[in-house]
């Protein structure tokens, strides 16, 4: 003998029935993914009646039951928390003479500087001093070792240096002869403000 199942319609959950807005005597409702504006005296999605609105609800009748529907309040999505935010860095990979170089600004010039941890300060080359209004003369005469040799340069200070995001003001600098520095260097009067680490093949420069 051959048995036929009958399927009978599940009754709808509350939670299917929604009142989402109330327009004088108009009601905007929704039953499961059918959505629909439905007048009083009139019926709606999944034989839904209303039988009377007023403002921020509806009195609606299902299946028999008569039940007082609200329209739920939005909630608002959560503001991003700015109280941590992630810190600032610059990330400096080779470049083709195989330096770790960037460009900075130094008193809002761009120029160009290798990273270099092992120098106690900024290294600027005669020109780019210059260019970024730093007047070498004002200077003070200083003497030191490098793997060159023993050099002799101007100690002065650079008002701004900025590499991304990351800035100092009154950052210690010595201006060398262009002959004796064949790149500005950004050395340990900036760096050590900062926390500097290798990446694979990258230095990365962040803030502590």
């Amino acid at each position: 003998m051959a048995w036929l199942v009958l399927a009978w319609p599940a009754p709808l959950a509350a939670e299917e029935l929604r009142l989402h807005a109330v327009f004088g005597d108009r009601a905007v409702l929704s039953v499961g993914d059918e959505r629909a504006v439905v007048a009083s005296g009139e019926t709606g999605p999944g034989g839904v009646r209303v039988l009377r609105t007023r403002p921020g609800a509806a009195w609606v009748e299902l299946d028999g039951e008569q039940r007082e529907l609200r329209v739920q309040p939005r909630v608002a999505p959560p503001r991003p928390d700015t109280s941590a935010k992630e810190a600032a860095e610059v990330r400096v990979h080779r470049d083709s003479r195989g330096d770790h170089a960037l460009t900075a600004g130094l008193n809002g010039i761009a120029v160009t500087l290798v990273v270099d941890p092992q120098a106690d300060a900024v290294l600027l080359r005669a020109t780019d001093a210059e260019r970024a209004g730093v007047d070498a003369d004002q200077g003070r005469s200083v003497r030191f070792r490098s793997e060159r040799g023993t050099r002799q340069g101007q100690r002065v200070r650079v008002e701004q240096v900025r590499v991304g995001a990351l800035q100092r003001a009154g950052v210690s600098a010595i201006v060398l002869p262009d002959r004796d520095l064949p790149r500005s260097r950004l050395g340990r009067s900036f760096l050590e403000h900062f926390v500097v680490e290798t990446d694979g093949d990258a230095l990365v420069i962040r803030e502590r």
